[in-house]
């Protein structure tokens, strides 16, 4: 079950419902039925040795990212090792899959994919980048100050944010950021105007700050932030820190400003 806010909703990993699908169990935390204009989240457990192949939607963008387990993912023709921090990205027309590994000592493989139709018009990715890691930092914000809304946090308790899947590697609508927060560090509070956000809490324990408080996150957990809604994330300092607290997600349609804010183009390439 999840709780429902004004601001959103909290999903919590170990209360998602999930059914029976072409041999996968599934749980969609967000879409339409939750009010969610631009932005859908599919969880499929993906036993080992069985595949999951999203069904046929309208023209969308889909990312993918591993949560448990190890396998292959493949978009089209191309194939790539996935395990957690694994990330996939499949341009609108193009279908994904992935095969959990029937070896090891992993039972199945937990993949966590966004989907978003891709507007009329919208500028595409001449040679997209297909695969990557939630760990990549080739492009990045480093200590987020924010947008504006909330003073920023002392300089050195800002954590950083990489960009998996973002428009400088040809990414079109539908991105994947990932916040790396190291004990008593926050990624500054803002927000997204005309943008839903879907974030979760991949590796670690921390917070994530959704409307006006902070709720405690474990691997899994994630909030659906309604448009314009302040969200943020941290790792609170203290003996129960984890080393690196790793949450996932990403403004639907993509924030020019958070790109801006990191010395980067917004433009797709």
């Amino acid at each position: 079950m999840s709780q429902h806010t004004d601001f959103g909703v909290v999903i919590r990993r170990k209360e998602l419902e999930f059914t029976a699908e072409e041999g996968c169990l599934v749980s969609r935390p967000v879409g339409p039925h939750v009010g969610a204009e631009f932005v859908s989240v599919d969880i499929v457990r993906i036993p080992r040795g069985a595949s999951w192949k999203p069904a046929p939607y309208a023209v969308q963008e889909v990312t993918a990212i591993v949560f448990d387990g190890h396998g292959t993912a493949q978009i089209d023709g191309e194939s790539a090792e996935v395990r957690k921090g694994s990330t996939a990205y499949a341009p609108a027309g193009r279908s994904v899959a992935f095969t959990a590994a029937a070896d090891g000592d992993a039972d199945e493989m937990t993949v966590y994919f966004w989907r978003a139709p891709l507007p009329e018009g919208t500028p595409r990715g001449s040679a997209p980048l297909l695969f990557n890691t939630v760990y990549d930092e080739s492009a990045a914000i480093r200590k987020f100050a924010g947008t504006g809304e909330i003073a920023p946090v002392d300089q050195e308790r800002r954590a950083f944010m990489n960009f998996p899947h973002w428009p400088g590697n040809g990414c079109a609508h539908l991105c994947i950021n990932s916040g790396m927060a190291a004990p008593g560090n926050t990624f500054n509070i803002h927000g997204h105007p005309g943008a839903e956000d879907a974030l979760f809490a991949l590796d670690g324990r921390g917070q994530f700050f959704l409307g006006d408080t902070w709720l405690d996150m474990e691997p899994g957990d994630g909030v659906y932030a309604r448009s314009g809604v302040l969200h943020g994330t941290r790792n609170p300092a203290g003996p129960d820190a984890a080393d690196l607290f790793v949450s996932v997600g990403g403004p639907v349609p993509y924030d020019p400003a958070l790109y801006r804010a990191a010395g980067l183009s917004p433009e797709v390439v």
